[in-house]
């Protein structure tokens, strides 16, 4: 089990890169494809309105041709007086260019001839009819175009032919490849977020144990800890297995030394009293009465009892938990025949930490005896309740701006062809956001570097002068739109450090950007510089809210935001002061804060003059306890 173990971390270990940001790549993905999805639909309807227009165009022109022709051949049929002829041609026409009404109509409102029949009721050829001035007119409405061409026949009068037509019949074809690759589109994103979708629920057993691999620590991690839900599908079923197999050899090879112990030395110390005194968890044997057969040192410390007293005592006096008394004490049933895990409640916590009984039975002299293991899982808690608050506050964090980089695209998509300025601002807003995202980001990689070792500082030479005036030009706006006065009290010529500029940079812009932050309108942040014992101090003071005692002593620990109604509504990540102070501690110097409530703050940064610092020397602990 032993050779098994490392062999599924090595090969999971290969996965842990791409996992980490499959979330934010199956987001970024599906809104790319989202916005070109978006951008599809709009070029389709417009190369649709397009075309529209320009049939309907086409038609129009059409029709004014074909009356043209129709009308002066009608004109000579009239004056020829061949009725029937001029009816067939009528006809002919309406028919071959799908008009919805053809004829030729008299001033008294007869019609002569009809591309219908059955619309004809001047039967005969009038000899001569009234004359009444006939203008060319077109009318177009509904999607529907009616012309009239004035008709001169000569000796007999004026007469008019009248087209009527459908507009856009052939729109059909032209919206088909358009709806054709619009579904297209839609169907790519349906079968991209199905395989999306699928993939995650075939990786999530494996992305757990992958979790959990990790969560191991030198193979002294609490195997009961690392168990799956077996809904997770059946690699976390084959999982819990390995585990039950592994803890069984354990608890197996732990008993038989037990057993060996009290039938061949019951009333001597011997090696494996040694060997069990050095195991890090309790170790104590417990009869049908509660008492102590055994015990080794560590569970005397976990239980806070002397070893003498702990032998032969009754163990539910000691140990203040109602589940593990109640299984004890109670003469049979379940609970007696397998093993139980049990974990202290909060309430039943001891000063010492949260603690974990496993109680195993088994047979001993045709005799009844409990093995209790006994962990202390306080720092297990802890690291669960850091991993939370860590999650948590990311996910808050990261939740702002992506909601409003999606709320300004549905702004921008909706107002891209009526307001450009709109659109342009939406841009912007988007850029900023995209912006602050990137910085949360970086942040919190910059973190996890520093808690994995591998924080690199950068050799070059940093011209202080130069970076204090562009922190004075990236500020000075922010200052003069919250009305505070920024003031730079620096020296005319200040050193060159050998660092990390960048890294440096950083420091100074979260806390010059915290100062600016924390100040209320109208209020000053002031910026000096000094040189003493070898080292360059900058301090940034400012007139804002100030911090208290009880904040003060923990502004440096992650995410940790200070109790103050008035810091709710101002944004932060709550790890600008972390990084910034181990950046410079890395650097051989160091931050130091004074601040009062209501009295406004001061943070000093200080840096060596003349030390060379080399990436990754200086490892101090304060972000790996925090």
């Amino acid at each position: 089990m032993k050779s098994k173990m490392p062999m599924i971390t090595q090969l999971l270990g290969i996965q842990r890169e791409s996992m980490r940001g499959d979330s934010i790549f199956a987001f970024l993905i599906f809104l790319v494809v989202l916005i070109l999805l978006v951008n599809t639909f709009a070029t389709a309807w417009q190369n649709i309105i397009f075309q529209k227009n320009l049939e309907e165009k086409a038609q129009i022109n059409t029709l004014r041709g074909v009356g043209s022709v129709l009308a002066r051949s009608s004109e000579a049929l009239l004056t020829a007086g061949e009725l029937s002829q001029l009816r067939r041609s009528i006809s002919e026409a309406g028919l071959k260019h799908d008009f919805e009404s053809c004829r030729i109509v008299l001033p008294d409102g007869g019609v002569l001839a009809a591309s219908d029949p059955t619309r004809i009721n001047t039967l005969t050829f009038p000899e001569t009819w009234d004359n009444e001035e006939v203008l060319p007119e077109e009318i177009l409405s509904d999607h529907q175009i009616q012309m009239t061409f004035p008709l001169d026949v000569a000796g007999k009068g004026t007469a008019r032919l009248e087209l009527s037509a459908r507009l856009g019949q052939s729109l059909l074809s032209t919206l088909q490849p358009h709806a054709t690759q619009m579904a297209i589109a839609c169907l790519g994103l349906a079968i991209m977020l199905l395989v999306h979708r699928q993939a995650r629920l075939k990786l999530k057993a494996i992305s757990a144990i992958h979790e959990a691999l990790w969560s191991v620590q030198d193979g002294e991690a609490d195997i009961n800890s690392l168990e799956l839900d077996p809904s997770l599908g059946q690699e976390a079923v084959v999982w819990n297995r390995l585990l039950q197999d592994k803890q069984g050899s354990q608890i197996k090879s732990t008993l038989e030394q037990v057993k060996k112990s009290i039938t061949e030395q019951p009333n001597s110390g011997g090696e494996l009293s040694h060997v069990c005194d050095a195991l890090p968890y309790g170790l104590a044997l417990i009869n049908a009465q509660q008492q102590t057969l055994y015990a080794n040192g560590a569970a005397a410390v976990l239980l806070k009892t002397p070893l003498d007293k702990l032998m032969g005592s009754d163990i539910t006096e000691i140990i203040n938990n109602s589940e593990v008394q109640t299984i004890l004490r109670q003469p049979g049933g379940p609970a007696r025949s397998r093993r139980t895990v049990i974990d202290d409640h909060p309430d039943q916590a001891q000063d010492s930490g949260v603690l974990r009984y496993t109680l195993r039975p088994l047979r001993y002299q045709n005799g009844e005896v409990f093995l209790m293991i006994i962990e202390d899982i306080t720092q297990q808690r802890v690291a669960e309740s850091a991993r939370n608050s860590f999650l948590a506050e990311a996910a808050h964090e990261l939740r702002t701006p992506l909601t409003s980089i999606r709320l300004y695209v549905e702004s921008a998509l909706e107002d891209y062809d009526k307001d450009v300025q709109a659109v342009a601002q939406s841009l912007n807003v988007i850029n900023d956001e995209s912006r602050r995202l990137q910085r949360i980001v970086s942040e919190i990689l910059s973190v996890s570097e520093i808690e994995a070792g591998s924080f690199k500082l950068a050799h070059n030479d940093v011209r202080m002068d130069a970076v204090l005036k562009q922190l004075q030009d990236d500020y000075q706006a922010q200052a003069q739109d919250r009305n505070i006065t920024l003031t730079f009290d620096v020296s005319p010529k200040l050193p060159v450090l050998h660092g990390d500029r960048d890294k440096i940079n950083l420091a100074l812009h979260n806390l010059l950007g915290n100062a600016l932050k924390y100040t209320p309108q109208g209020g000053s942040v002031t910026v000096t510089t000094s040189e003493e014992d070898g080292k360059l101090a900058i301090a940034f003071q400012d007139s804002g809210i100030g911090i208290s005692p009880e904040d003060l002593e923990r502004i440096y620990e992650k995410f940790y935001r200070a109790q103050d109604n008035r810091v709710d509504n101002i944004t932060g990540t709550g790890l600008g002061l972390a990084i910034s102070r181990e950046v410079i501690r890395l650097h051989g110097g160091d931050i130091v804060a004074e601040s009062e409530l209501n009295e406004g703050s001061t943070f000093t940064l200080t840096l060596p003059l003349t030390e060379e610092v080399k990436a990754g020397e200086h490892q101090h602990s304060t972000m790996r306890s925090c």
